[in-house]
């Protein structure tokens, strides 16, 4: 017969002690795995907010007949182009997102405001 040295402590309190251990190792481990989770959501997040939009995959837009592309300006969204044909100056605005068309100012010689 051997004789266990519980030191003042009853049998179920040792073996609440180790149960106690158990626990505690079980919601540290849990809480990091927590915290790690959430550090991977905000990583995402912050990386697909900071990605550029998905372009357009191809936009094709006809040119009036004797058109010419003068030039093209980026404003915000929107990509503004001026053609010029036959003495009348066109600006087409499109979204730079969708390639859908938005407008059209026409500008000629002799109207009046």
């Amino acid at each position: 017969m051997t004789l266990a040295h519980n030191y003042g402590k009853s049998a179920a309190e040792a073996s609440g002690g180790k149960q106690r251990m158990g626990l505690k190792a079980l919601v540290i481990g849990m809480g990091v795995a927590i915290v790690i989770g959430v550090a991977v959501v905000l990583v995402t997040i912050v990386n697909r907010s900071l990605a550029p939009p998905a372009g357009v995959g191809e936009a094709l837009w006809q040119l009036p007949r004797g058109a010419e592309v003068r030039d093209w300006r980026v404003a915000g969204d929107d990509l503004v182009v001026r053609l010029e044909q036959d003495g009348v100056v066109l600006f087409w605005t499109f979204d730079r997102r969708s390639g859908q068309r938005l407008g059209e100012v026409r500008l000629e010689s002799g109207s009046k405001p």
